[in-house]
């Protein structure tokens, strides 16, 4: 047996970067893993982004929106990921979503560094809310069709070889009105709607009242929007938010609780019954719109993401990617384009006219405050915020105005949330 002396020489000798046999195994797995990925029938080619990193598009009502099922990728700004789609189980003994799992290749990246596609998660999510990479970020995932569907990365499982992730699917578009100081924006975005655990009747009696006692569970992303949810200790004062099918007296639930650190990355709502108040909510059957106290105050909604349209025979409507743009960040593309009124897309035939924009925050002209850049195309221009923290929160209000013989129409205003 060594003496006492003897086993500290050995235990503080330098190895040279010797590895144990497990490290070996592991590298050994980890190259088996690469080099037979494609040939599994579990691995397909992904897409991985966060909220504002979405491909955003206009519908026929003239709403900025996004897809949960059957997108393309011929010009997109999701980033390209390599991953298998893991099945669990089958069943779920509380009648609710099943649960599935994400796995990357071993050679996958979870730190970026600035450059790379998804540096914003470093700054975003891991710097503000503490988060591990990939939790609160979507994924499109493909089917056996090879119809792409969205997901939301909710929790790691650790483990010593190939870890995973489980992922459920955006089922829900949730639409709520945010308050900000006297702004009220009107916000959608996709959700997880999963089952609150609850074997009550569906009615609470209590020793004076009897109610319905029922419960939903939501689970969003964690960023600068969904942060702004709220409950207070006055239930009847409790944000309150739509969960229905569309109908004219669809259901209302009240917000209980925020949940904003299991795990963190992700923003969880309780929902609890409310009742639909034809004099406060919002229902439109036209555009599938449903907002939860839209006339409880005499200011009138406004709608970052979504245009107004002005009266003339001949529109224009501009577009972004996302509905903000950060103070201080990269540039924004912009493009506008110009409809008859057939709605068919007329731009091409004003390709040799005069585009000019402008830009404002609080009616206040910033015009010559940002920084413009020519775009690709004729109809395109790329926009840059100034490092000005004062206005965070605000909106910028862009337009474009498109002169042809001595004609000038007036683009839509597209508004965008200025963010941190």
């Amino acid at each position: 047996m060594p003496s006492l002396q003897t086993a500290r020489r050995i235990a503080n000798a330098k190895t040279n970067n010797a590895k144990t046999l497990g490290q070996i195994y592991k590298e050994e797995s980890d190259f088996l893993m690469e080099e037979t990925w494609d040939n599994s029938i579990a691995s397909k080619t992904c897409y991985i982004y966060d909220h504002f990193h979405d491909d955003f598009f206009i519908d026929e009502h003239g709403i900025t929106r996004s897809l949960a099922e059957g997108m393309t990728y011929e010009n997109t700004n999701k980033t390209k990921i390599d991953a298998k789609f893991i099945i669990k189980s089958y069943q779920s003994m509380d009648k609710d979503q099943v649960e599935y799992y994400l796995m990357f290749r071993p050679s996958q990246p979870v730190r970026f560094n600035e450059g790379d596609d998804l540096y914003y998660y470093e700054t975003d999510f891991r710097k503000r809310y503490s988060a591990t990479f990939p939790i609160g970020l979507w994924v499109d995932l493909p089917d056996d069709r090879g119809v792409y569907h969205k997901w939301l990365i909710c929790r790691n499982e650790p483990a010593n070889q190939f870890p995973k992730y489980l992922i459920l699917p955006a089922n829900y578009e949730l639409m709520w009105v945010e308050k900000n100081n006297e702004k009220r924006i009107k916000r959608r975005m996709w959700c997880v709607l999963r089952q609150q655990m609850s074997y009550t009747s569906g009615v609470y009696v209590d020793r004076v009242f009897g109610h319905t006692d029922n419960q939903n569970k939501l689970i969003l992303p964690m960023n600068s929007i969904t942060e702004k949810f709220w409950y207070t200790d006055d239930d009847s004062k409790n944000m309150r938010v739509i969960v229905s099918a569309l109908m004219e007296n669809p259901t209302v639930w009240k917000i209980t609780k925020c949940e904003s650190a299991s795990p963190l990355g992700l923003q969880k709502l309780t929902l609890y019954t409310n009742f639909f108040n034809e004099h406060t909510d919002y229902v439109n059957l036209e555009t599938g719109e449903m907002y939860a106290n839209y006339f409880d105050s005499e200011i009138a909604p406004t709608d970052p993401s979504t245009p107004t349209t002005p009266p003339s025979s001949i529109t224009a409507r501009i577009s972004a990617s996302t509905s903000t743009i950060k103070v201080g960040g990269s540039y924004k593309n912009l493009t506008v384009n110009l409809f008859n009124d057939s709605n068919e897309d007329i731009t091409t035939e004003y390709a040799d006219t005069t585009f000019t924009w402008t830009c404002s925050v609080d009616n206040e002209d910033w015009t010559d405050k940002v920084i413009w850049r020519a775009g690709t195309e004729y109809n395109q221009k790329k926009v840059k915020f100034p490092n000005d923290s004062s206005v965070i929160g605000k909106i910028l209000s862009v337009k474009c105005k498109i002169v042809k013989d001595d004609l000038s129409i007036e683009s839509e205003i597209l508004p965008l949330e200025l963010t941190e």
